[in-house]
């Protein structure tokens, strides 16, 4: 992905929007059915996860600070779940 599209593509999530629910109301601390962008979104997920001493990872590709349990970078987007080799 060249730095042009990776720019457009957050954008594009960035003005995205989800309405809270019970759960992301908890994590969030915005009202259910509040909107949030996914900025918003992911922001407050790792604020979570920092405040409950959850273990976070660097992803290999642009090593931002992701969750443990994270399957795809929120900066990058690439795939960065444990591969399992084939028998």
């Amino acid at each position: 992905m060249h730095g042009g599209d990776l720019m457009a593509r957050e954008s594009m999530l960035t003005q995205k929007s989800i309405m809270a629910d019970d759960t992301l109301s908890l994590l969030t601390g915005q009202p259910k059915g509040a909107l949030l962008s996914y900025t918003e979104l992911t922001k407050s997920m790792h604020q979570y996860i920092r405040s409950k001493g959850l273990r976070l990872k660097a992803c290999p590709n642009c090593k931002s600070q992701i969750p443990g349990y994270a399957t795809f970078c929120d900066k990058c987007g690439k795939d960065v779940a444990p591969t399992v080799a084939a028998k």
